[in-house]
């Protein structure tokens, strides 16, 4: 464990990094070409098509602050943030019904030119102040912030993956939507998961090789399969659900296999199946993978045996004491570097808007199980401390655990496992306390 001091300087690393924004995926058409070749300038060029996004553009000019930032997820477990630009505000023009951007070749990170409209966005970078985007890479993505508004387009399906260029595959018209359907779903924002369903299902009909829409797909399944799960006693419809998710995440990692997190949430829905079928070997042969999944990316695949584990197992057990804390520990405390080396993972400036408080919320659960109150009581006062300046729409829960930390502790650590409080979502379903605006 750490030092008092040492988790009080974590903790007010934390709450810097906290801050939830508003965040928008832009989905339609969107393909990317980053070039690095020897003896030539690095280079990109992203178009986005007709997105619902810019159907109304919001106005970028003075005094509204504009940036853009490159980032990219590098095999077995590497993140590189290229940082963020900040934009003269005074070179935002209107144009075509949208606004335009021009800046000279020696303008900060290289960005040139960006236009939006209601027909699309264009970001042209490159030249001597931009740093270059070199594969192979898991997936690349560009963040264009307008008045405190996030845009985010993320590539993940490449036609190059190389050192020299890293070119993107244009999405159908079904998977654009489809992953817009989705985020949609898990963000909470207009939930339209059968939308989500029929239009990745139409995408992997239409190319099985789209190794995003399965990846979403087999996501989304899992995501059915969690809602209020009982792992003692599931329905057909979880079996079935878990069962789809798990085949498409195996698609997905092998098509994305420089994504090494797709396997980890494949070992997670392997596991699950396993355990739900009563299947005793097979249960034993997935936490291996699992254990091997964690020890490729410990930072985030840690979360994938987190999820699945500890609902199905005794807080008192030996693996739960010599594996699951220590494992907490590992990622909590001893990896508190990653808030400036994995800040999509680590910090609430990804895709997941309340992960800071979700995770916290969570890993305090698996502390109470596993009879650690003080780290219980701590970390749930500071996903508190979050949820109170980010809105958090699961505050009230993160309130009552915090309230009844021992009594959680005590009924965890009882002869009786039938009056073990459930983790939130019962560990499983617990991507939407992080997801969820």
């Amino acid at each position: 464990m750490a030092s008092t001091s040492r988790l009080a300087v974590l903790a007010a690393v934390l709450v810097a990094a906290s801050t939830a924004e508003a965040l928008t995926l832009l989905t339609a058409e969107k393909v990317a070409t980053f070039s690095n070749e020897a003896g030539h300038q690095p280079g990109v060029v992203i178009r986005v098509g007709r997105d619902r996004a810019f159907a109304t553009p919001p106005d970028p000019r003075c005094p509204a602050a504009t940036s853009v930032r490159f980032a990219l997820a590098r095999p077995p477990a590497g993140f590189e943030d290229h940082g963020e630009v900040a934009l003269d505000c005074t070179r935002w023009r209107p144009d075509r019904g949208g606004y335009r951007y021009d800046a000279p070749p020696a303008a900060p990170g290289g960005v040139r030119t960006i236009r939006y409209d209601p027909h699309g966005m264009v970001i042209r970078a490159g030249g001597a102040g931009f740093v270059p985007v070199a594969g192979p890479v898991a997936y690349v993505e560009a963040w264009l912030t307008i008045a405190g508004e996030r845009h985010l387009v993320r590539f993940q399906n490449f036609v190059e993956n190389d050192a020299q260029h890293v070119r993107s595959r244009r999405p159908s018209r079904a998977a654009a939507a489809g992953e817009a359907a989705f985020w949609d779903t898990l963000w909470d924002d207009v939930p339209r998961e059968q939308d989500a369903l029929r239009l990745l299902e139409r995408a992997v009909r239409h190319r099985a090789t789209d190794g995003r829409s399965q990846f979403l797909l087999g996501m989304l399944h899992l995501y059915r399969a969690a809602r209020n799960i009982d792992f003692e006693n599931p329905t057909p419809f979880t079996l079935a659900e878990n069962a789809a998710g798990k085949d498409h995440l195996a698609i997905a990692a092998q098509l994305l296999a420089t994504d090494t997190r797709i396997a980890g949430f494949h070992a997670a829905a392997t596991y699950a199946d396993a355990y739900l079928h009563d299947d005793a070997a097979g249960v034993a042969a997935a936490l291996q993978t699992l254990d091997d999944e964690v020890a490729i990316y410990p930072i985030f695949n840690s979360f994938d045996l987190f999820a699945v584990v500890p609902p199905t197992i005794s807080g008192k057990s030996e693996f739960f004491q010599t594996r699951v804390l220590p494992l907490e520990d590992l990622v909590l405390i001893d990896n508190a570097s990653c808030l400036e080396t994995h800040p999509e993972v680590c910090t609430n400036a990804g895709m997941a808007p309340h992960n800071l408080e979700g995770t916290l919320l969570l890993l305090g659960d698996i502390y109470a199980k596993g009879g650690r109150l003080a780290s219980a009581r701590s970390w749930y006062g500071l996903a508190r401390v979050f949820g109170t300046g980010n809105h958090y729409r699961y505050q009230a829960t993160i309130v009552d655990h915090l309230a009844h930390a021992a009594e959680r502790v005590a009924l965890s650590q009882d002869d009786d496992p039938q009056n073990d409080p459930p983790l939130i979502g019962n560990g499983a379903g617990s991507c939407i306390y992080c997801h969820n605006k």
